[in-house]
């Protein structure tokens, strides 16, 4: 090898070198940024509780909530969201049910929390099925139903959101058009 391909070797080292060490910083930095992030999976939909036993099987709105990251998070609050448009109606949910989970939760890595409401829990119009639906229409169009998404809330202010069922959202427009 003369010396003018000893130089071109040595500045393609040089470039080679320069370029894993880039990679490298690029991918510590996305390791750091993303480890302390927090994951949640979120699903929510109509459930039937089967207890041995009991004939009565009632059904619940059922928002289950998975840590699938390796930071705890600390749900803070729930939410609902429908959206038409540009405009965008948000509600929280209260819960208070003994049975089931309840807010504030925190979540360690890989734990699942059960946020349960009720369907027909008093058989009337406070029943959250019947109330529900009317004030997520409003004086709006029914089919407002549709785009219901549930929204979890953390304490270090990520939100995550996630649509409903198929199922929760015929339950609802069923309840809205049988109650007008």
């Amino acid at each position: 090898m003369d010396p003018i391909d000893l130089q071109f070797w040595g500045v393609v080292g040089t470039w080679v070198a320069s370029i894993g060490t880039v990679g490298a910083v690029i991918t510590s930095l996305w390791f750091a940024i993303h480890q302390n992030t927090v994951k949640l999976k979120v699903s929510v939909g109509v459930r039937t509780l089967v207890t041995p036993g009991q004939t009565d099987l009632p059904e619940y709105c059922s928002i289950q909530v998975a840590n699938i990251g390796h930071r705890p998070a600390k749900i803070t609050n729930v939410s609902w969201q429908v959206r038409r448009w540009r405009t965008r109606k948000k509600w929280l949910q209260t819960f208070g049910f003994s049975e089931f989970d309840d807010i504030p939760k925190m979540l360690a890595e890989g734990e699942e929390a059960s946020f349960m409401i009720p369907l027909n829990q008093f058989g009337n119009d406070d029943d959250w099925i019947v109330s529900f639906p009317k004030y997520l229409v409003g004086d709006d169009d029914p089919r407002l139903i549709k785009s219901l998404k549930v929204g979890i809330h953390t304490s270090v202010g990520q939100s995550f959101y996630s649509k409903a069922e198929k199922g929760l959202i015929e339950a609802l427009a069923e309840a809205y058009e049988a109650n007008k």
